[in-house]
């Protein structure tokens, strides 16, 4: 921003922008907007802003004034944008529940309010036809390769949609589905856009289509006595993620029945820098959190098993990458991705973290947080890659990548 900042008083900020995603979008007329989407899912609905407007957005960090985005939009276009409508829109943005701020917290707390309450966490009205469901699911394993291993402790299988990520799935469950099932399963998924800088757990059991599945909370009070530190502060996290149902419908698909428990936990970023977004060490956290999570399970003689929802690489033009994909450039981002992969089956899961760090994470492998407190909270065991897959769309320039990994 080539603006000058001219000092205001804290009371002529205007507020900062939440962590929204926000999409351009030709209309039918022909015109660009850019629709804003609330990656927490409180705000109702979606916002579609002008290219002014967009303008605008780029100012709401809480840091600038009115009088610098009229500053800055004169100096770029040449015209003025009156003060009524910069604030106009800031009101249409609170009013929305884009915005850090009151009005967005009160809404923040009534939804955990209601979340809390409820029975169960019920994704049905998400997956209305079980049925369909189930054949997808049958139909998707019925193609994965089982790989000869006497038992599976921990796993690593994608959170994409089943569509995209079923030959990662297919190879991942289907050798799950041939050893002796698991009395609890620790779900470990990523946490995409939730407010927790930690492990977050929820307490809630989780209904689906196929029926409920029990949360162990005995496990989960016993984590945090070792932890010293609760770990359900923001289970409203858990409301619309979705990289833990997706393992928990497969279990319910391969277990055919047979009870089990489950223990879900959404897992932080580990690459972040010590205080963004907290005053805590992110790494550490995870790190603790892992040590605890494996002592645990050692120390009991509950068969549990242990699932990261983890997918790997997002790039294309869609994901920030400024040039079109082509196929030697999705080449390169199998090569990095198996170098990862590398490092998992030798046992570097220390490296694995520090080179994603060191590197800025290029090709925005989104799970390294779950990869990361899987591997390290089973120590010693041996960790194979069954498969690797990309989910390329060049023509959409989404490109996903992911893999299927055991560890016995």
């Amino acid at each position: 921003m080539s603006a000058q900042h001219h000092g205001p008083k804290a009371d002529d900020l205007l507020p900062a922008l939440r962590a929204v995603d926000i999409t351009p979008l030709q209309g039918d007329d022909g015109e660009l907007h850019f629709v804003l989407q609330d990656r927490t899912r409180i705000a109702p609905q979606s916002l579609a802003l002008s290219p002014a407007g967009y303008f605008v957005l780029a100012y709401l960090d809480g840091e600038h004034s009115c009088a610098d985005v009229q500053a800055a939009f004169l100096q770029q276009s040449g015209m003025i944008l009156p003060a009524d409508q910069v604030k106009g829109l800031v009101r249409v943005l609170d009013e929305a529940l884009m915005l850090k701020g009151e009005r967005y917290e009160q809404a923040y707390a009534q939804r955990g309010e209601e979340y809390r309450a409820a029975p169960a966490r019920d994704n049905r009205e998400r997956y209305p036809d079980g049925a369909e469901l189930r054949s997808e699911i049958e139909k998707m394993l019925a193609g994965g390769v089982i790989a000869p291993v006497r038992e599976v402790r921990g796993l690593i299988a994608p959170h994409l949609d089943y569509a995209r990520g079923a030959p990662c799935y297919a190879d991942a469950y289907a050798t799950l589905a041939k050893v002796p099932p698991a009395e609890r399963y620790v779900i470990l998924g990523t946490n995409h856009a939730g407010r927790a800088t930690s492990a977050v757990a929820t307490t809630k059991d989780f209904q689906t289509p196929f029926g409920l599945v029990r949360t162990d909370r005995d496990f989960l009070r016993r984590l945090e006595d070792k932890l010293e530190q609760a770990v359900c502060e923001h289970e409203l996290d858990h409301l619309w993620e979705h990289s833990v149902e997706l393992q928990l419908h497969i279990l319910q698909v391969i277990t055919d029945g047979q009870p089990f428990e489950i223990v879900p936990v959404l897992c932080p970023n580990p690459c972040l820098p010590s205080g963004t977004g907290s005053e805590r060490d992110t790494g550490q956290e995870l790190r603790d959190f892992a040590d605890m999570l494996g002592s645990l399970v050692a120390e009991e003689d509950r068969r549990t098993t242990i699932i990261a929802g983890a997918d790997l690489s997002h790039v294309g033009q869609q994901f920030g990458d400024p040039e079109p994909t082509t196929p030697t450039f999705l080449e390169e981002v199998g090569r990095l991705d198996r170098e990862l992969l590398s490092l998992l089956e030798c046992r570097q899961e220390e490296e694995f973290v520090s080179r994603l760090r060191a590197t800025s994470n290029p090709t925005r492998v989104c799970s390294v947080g779950c990869i990361y407190a899987l591997l390290r909270s089973l120590p010693r065991r041996a960790c194979r890659v069954l498969s690797y897959h990309q989910a390329a769309n060049i023509a959409a320039e989404t490109n996903v990548t992911c893999a299927a990994v055991i560890i016995g």
